[in-house]
């Protein structure tokens, strides 16, 4: 397919990946012009890595300041915004899970200043990608924005985080097996643009976390390592690609529908988007008995109590997932939308989920 328009393709300019990386957070800092910033992160992260961090910023000579982040939206986003703004902030730091990441990449967006993405658990593909995920309200809105200008994943605190976000980073990056298929049906079928090494940069992601699922049980380190390696690449497609689209289908938007029609769920994000690649995959014609087989070997929920969302929200899930975002899918495709519910629950009842 020949190309139409020309993106710039923005990605991490640095990676320290290891036991204590965040010993090199000063001199990526210093390469960057960088003296002053603001540490982004949550009140378990704090105690976990961002006080160290402080004191290793503090002991090498910089100005430091923290933000304590409670939810995911557009508010924590303008706050840290005004803080930054306050302190003369030349940077800011992302600690810890996808929320703190995503409102400091959002921030750092809106300010025009850099920021580093350290992540303490390896549960979401945001880590290296230019995309986060914010509420307004019940809906969550997806943005595309830049990339960190560096990752510092440190092993010692990515391998000691709880199996159920090791899960679940594996349950998002399990979510290609059915995101590449929905990108290439849009460009078959609406022309879109279609990026072949992106695609096959998260399939091979997709491909080596499942069939190394069972990997944690003799080396959790080792599985972390892999998981962490895995998530930073559909960073990278994303990047590459422009958009969300290599990682991000109709498993995603039934995630989101989740969130909308039932925003008191505590499932994490990998653990619904997992979910998700069953029931699509299905409805791709793909193999779904194998994903039920990888998701049960993770762990991960495969039916309503596991999940603990009630059945008629993940029918209603299928059949609002459509009108999350405008992104042609299975979904699209088969025209399963709003008034398909019996069949929709004929599906989930032979997926045994419901």
């Amino acid at each position: 397919m020949p190309f139409h328009k020309v993106h710039l393709i923005k990605i991490p300019w640095r990676i320290a990946i290891g036991k204590n990386a965040i010993k090199t957070i000063p001199n990526l800092l210093e390469e960057l012009g960088v003296f002053s910033a603001l540490l982004v992160h949550g009140p378990l992260t704090s105690e976990l890595a961002g006080k160290r961090i402080e004191k290793i910023l503090r002991r090498n000579g910089f100005e430091v300041s923290s933000f304590i982040v409670n939810k995911a939206d557009f508010s924590s986003v303008k706050k840290v915004e005004k803080k930054a703004r306050a302190l003369k902030a030349q940077a800011l730091l992302g600690i810890g899970g996808g929320k703190n990441i995503d409102v400091a990449k959002t921030a750092a967006f809106k300010l025009k200043i850099p920021y580093l993405s350290v992540p303490t658990i390896p549960s979401h593909d945001g880590i290296a990608s230019a995309c986060s995920s914010l509420f307004k309200g019940r809906k969550k809105h997806s943005l595309f924005l830049d990339p960190p200008a560096a990752i510092v994943a440190d092993m010692k605190y990515l391998s000691k985080a709880p199996f159920r976000f090791f899960a679940s980073g594996a349950g998002d990056v399990i979510a290609k097996y059915t995101a590449v298929t929905d990108w290439e049906l849009a460009k078959e079928r609406e022309g879109e643009y279609y990026g072949e090494y992106a695609a096959q940069i998260t399939s091979l992601a997709a491909s080596v976390i499942m069939e190394n699922a069972s990997r944690y049980k003799e080396d959790y380190g080792s599985a972390v390592r892999l998981l962490t390696e895995a998530l930073i690449s559909c960073g990278y497609a994303m990047c590459m690609a422009g958009s969300s689209r290599p990682c991000s289908g109709s498993e995603h938007l039934f995630a989101h529908a989740i969130d909308w029609l039932y925003p008191s769920n505590q499932a994490l994000h990998g653990e619904k988007v997992a979910l998700g690649t069953l029931i699509m995959s299905y409805y791709q014609g793909k193999d779904f008995e194998f994903v039920k087989e990888v998701l049960k070997t993770l762990k991960l929920p495969t039916n309503y109590r596991e999940i603990e969302i009630p059945s008629k929200i993940l029918i209603k899930a299928v059949t609002h997932a459509s009108k999350m975002r405008k992104r042609y899918t299975i979904l699209d495709e088969l025209r399963i939308k709003k008034g398909k519910e019996r069949e929709v629950e004929r599906v989930l009842k032979k997926l045994e989920i419901i």
